[in-house]
């Protein structure tokens, strides 16, 4: 999900104010972009109209979605923005997850090994989705960057979290990137405003 261009651009503009402190990326207009993943697995893009289709009559019919931001979340050096859980984005997670996931190409090497340690509903998702964040797992949220050092850093000093109240108005197909990054965008498609 893409949020809308205030938020964006907050995000981004976070990003780059950290990157002094030792960072793998920095958010960039068009370069690295903002998002919530609803789902990441590995795609034929040879399905990718098909994947496209599927996706615009999701958008079409999904108005925008009202996220607040609950917390500064930290974890192996990512920091992000954590959102609270809503019925209308757990709803169109599952609607995601279950138009692509018939024609999803496999499990992408991260999935792959996690699958080896993985247990209880992790495991299950992984086998059934190829992704472990669905359902009671989603958690979702926007990078805002990750350290090279994992130590989590105070968040004291950040912006308030009130500022990032997002409204999500897009969702879109990106190739990814380390670090879960969405480095290209293949498609993107308006969220209606019902």
């Amino acid at each position: 999900m893409l949020p809308d261009s205030d938020i964006a651009d907050q995000i981004i503009s976070l990003s780059q104010q950290l990157q002094d402190k030792g960072t793998y990326f920095t958010l960039k207009p068009g370069e690295y972009y903002p998002h919530a993943s609803l789902y990441m697995v590995q795609l034929d893009m040879d399905k990718i109209d098909e994947i496209s289709a599927r996706l615009s009559q999701i958008a079409e019919n999904t108005p925008q979605i009202t996220l607040t931001a609950k917390e500064y979340h930290q974890e192996f050096g990512y920091i992000d923005v954590e959102y609270s859980r809503e019925d209308a984005v757990d709803n169109l997670q599952m609607e995601v997850v279950n138009a692509i996931n018939p024609i999803r190409d496999g499990l992408r090497q991260k999935d792959k090994d996690r699958l080896e340690s993985a247990v209880g509903k992790e495991r299950e998702n992984i086998e059934k989705y190829g992704y472990r964040s669905v359902g009671e797992l989603f958690a979702p949220h926007i990078t805002i960057t990750r350290f090279t050092d994992s130590e989590p850093i105070d968040t004291t000093s950040l912006p308030n979290l009130d500022g990032f109240i997002a409204t999500f108005t897009k969702i879109g197909v990106f190739e990814m990137g380390e670090n879960g990054t969405c480095v290209r965008k293949i498609a993107e498609f308006d969220l209606g405003t019902a």
